[in-house]
């Protein structure tokens, strides 16, 4: 991909989003990061496009030492706070011990609706639009998706302004755009989720493979359903 392409590529991105949400009332965009580079450069585009976003993150007591650092970086980098949001300590202690999960699926989604959605449903609560970063290329779940959609399990429109670039365009897009990476995806991992539950992938494996690897499911933690 040339310059003059990436520079074609992140215009039409800010122009998607100002089209898309500008018209949003205030305060009723969320914007979820986990810090992944499609929620750097996200982040990058809401920020540029000048829609009024509230920017989130989830901490879930779990994630590792370099997505924080990736965390404090993106602020400075940014410029601008992002909301943290943390399950509630009644929720976590009716938990079973963390080993648990790898060998009790129900146990493991336990987790993550305590950790993951319960925490976003309060944040998404009056929201009218929750912008993702996803992508079709992530997996088949995701392959189906459609880039604005309504979500009646939340109550609100998705809109998933990166959910047709390639690998190859979010690449170029983050490096033109030199926003922090989690130094994670340099050793050898491709989705990062919380530490318990992530592994590198392995050559020709699937981009969520390092997702839940233990289980044969739908590499999904409940946010997002297909």
């Amino acid at each position: 991909m040339v310059a003059s392409s990436i520079v074609s590529s992140l215009d039409t991105l800010v122009l998607d989003l100002q089209a898309t949400l500008g018209q949003a009332k205030p305060g009723s965009v969320v914007l979820t990061t986990s810090f992944s580079k499609e929620d750097q450069l996200l982040t990058w585009a809401a920020l540029k496009s000048g829609v009024d976003v509230d920017i989130v993150s989830l901490d879930t007591g779990c994630l590792f030492p370099a997505t924080r650092q990736t965390w404090t970086e993106t602020e400075a980098h940014f410029g601008c706070g992002i909301r943290s949001l943390e399950p509630e300590e009644a929720d976590v202690a009716e938990l079973g011990a963390l080993s648990d999960i790898y060998v009790d699926a129900d146990a493991r989604k336990a987790c993550c609706a305590a950790r993951k959605i319960r925490p976003l449903q309060k944040a998404c609560a009056g929201k009218d639009w929750w912008l993702t970063g996803l992508r079709k290329a992530h997996s088949a779940n995701r392959s189906g998706m459609d880039k604005v959609e309504w979500d009646a399990h939340w109550g609100l429109n998705k809109y998933h302004p990166l959910l047709d670039w390639s690998d190859t365009a979010l690449e170029a897009a983050v490096l033109a755009t030199e926003v922090p990476v989690n130094p994670l995806y340099n050793m050898g991992y491709a989705s990062i989720g919380c530490a318990p539950c992530t592994r590198p992938v392995l050559p020709g494996e699937d981009v969520r493979a390092g997702r839940w690897w233990w289980e044969q499911s739908s590499k999904e933690c409940g946010l997002h359903r297909g």
